[in-house]
């Protein structure tokens, strides 16, 4: 009965993660149960040679750096100088300030590769502000959770280094496949926020001409632009002129993290201890994940899982489109409730496969994947982006003051996963024109 050792497989894990155990024993115990019973003892060796393997991919020391700069860049007050520049060249007009903090989410994603800094850091610096100046909780609340969503898109996404290493795709196309479909959300909410505070302007109003400064100080703050353009340039950069892999430029970018922060002065013993603790915790999770995902992809193969799971999708007759926006919908659900690593080591060893034999690209799809999940990061009841927001910001702000604001934002998150879902040249276009044709 082959579907037997699929249905225990999935059965299994499901159970594992309704009692609360982490995704990473629950995978893996599960994975260990089926090999042994259906594949034989000796599979177990295997288990370990596919350990070992994640553990001497390059890959892996790309995700710790990575981790590492975004943990520098959170404390080293570049985000601070960021703000200070667009709060005077934005500030001057209606929704000025909830544009400007869009666009410097947008640039942070861009240097960290993760949601937490735009969110932590832009909840800090930016909410505070808009709420003094008169903003509308909503209009206040939604750039941040939106914007900071974008760390899993836009390269150096952390996202697309785990689904590179999961499905052995370019890390490098990924990135450059990342890059058009995060300024196409980002442009959204810019827009968004301006039509609305266009014809509502007391939800976002303009800062009063003696607070937006002159066009020296605008001038003269515009400095605080440079160092965060470098570095992206010198991490994105290195990778699409071909001077560096992915693993070398989180290198760079780590390196340039900590020059950040000792040019703020703020480099010290206790930001690069802080910044280590926290990465070794993060990295640690991570690894364990993929550790089990690996395994349970070559259990699931090798029972026969992925052949019949195939199968019985393409036996269907259903047009590819249809297929994908099945799938598609499947995300959206299981982002409600799980995150979206646990997602792609569920989900992406059974689909894959079917979206190849249909002749999609697995650029492509990955980047869609992590479109659909960015709105797993907004959506109650387990948003963790609104989470990350209700750790710092002000008493005032409710979790349905939270709610009730990113509503609008996954509207139009919605209206991205279909762009990318119905024009895949958004998200091949880059890396072809970077890379080639494959």
């Amino acid at each position: 009965m082959l579907w037997l050792p699929i249905a225990i497989l999935f059965g299994g894990l499901a159970v594992g993660l309704v009692l609360g155990i982490p995704v990473a024993f629950a995978v893996g115990g599960i994975t260990i149960i089926v090999s042994y019973l259906y594949i034989g003892p000796g599979s177990l060796a295997n288990l370990v040679y596919i350990t070992w393997g994640v553990m001497n991919t390059a890959t892996m020391l790309a995700v710790i750096l990575f981790v590492f700069m975004a943990c520098v860049l959170e404390r080293c007050g570049v985000a601070d100088d960021l703000y200070d520049a667009m709060h005077h060249w934005m500030g001057g007009i209606n929704g000025g300030l909830a544009m400007a903090t869009t666009v410097i989410c947008t640039l942070v994603a861009a240097m960290s590769g993760v949601t937490m800094t735009g969110v932590i850091t832009m909840g800090l610096i930016a909410l505070p502000i808009m709420l003094r100046k008169g903003y509308h909780k909503s209009i206040a609340i939604g750039p941040i959770v939106s914007g900071g969503a974008l760390g899993i898109l836009i390269p150096p996404s952390l996202s697309c280094i785990i689904y590179g290493t999961l499905t052995k795709t370019s890390v490098g196309r990924l990135f450059a496949g990342g890059v058009i479909p995060g300024l196409i959300l980002s442009t959204l909410y810019v827009t968004y926020i301006g039509i609305r505070c266009f014809f509502q302007p007391h939800l976002g109003p303009a800062l009063p001409p003696e607070e937006r400064g002159s066009f020296k100080q605008k001038v003269v703050l515009s400095r605080g632009l440079i160092l965060p353009i470098l570095l992206i340039f010198s991490v994105l950069g290195s990778i699409f002129l071909g001077i560096a892999s992915p693993t070398e430029a989180s290198a760079v970018g780590a390196g340039g993290a900590v020059i950040c922060a000792a040019i703020h002065r703020r480099l010290n013993w206790q930001l690069i201890k802080d910044a280590m603790y926290r990465t070794m915790g993060v990295t640690g999770m991570i690894m364990w994940i993929l550790f089990a995902a690996f395994a349970f992809a070559g259990v699931f193969v090798a029972t026969g899982g992925s052949q019949l799971t195939k199968e019985l999708i393409l036996g269907l007759g259903l047009e590819p489109i249809y297929v994908v926006l099945v799938m598609m919908f499947s995300y959206f659900v299981l982002g409600c409730f799980i995150n979206e690593l646990t997602i792609m080591v569920i989900t992406v060893p059974v689909y894959l496969p079917i979206l190849l034999a249909l002749g999609y690209d697995p650029v492509w799809f990955g980047v869609l994947f992590i479109v659909n999940m960015q709105m797993a990061y907004l959506t109650p009841p387990f948003g963790f982006c609104m989470f990350y927001l209700k750790g710092v910001a002000p008493p005032e702000i409710t979790m349905g003051d939270i709610y009730r604001a990113v509503f609008p934002f996954v509207g139009l998150q919605a209206i991205g996963v279909i762009l990318v879902t119905l024009f895949p040249q958004i998200v091949l276009w880059l890396p072809e024109i970077v890379f080639g044709l494959k």
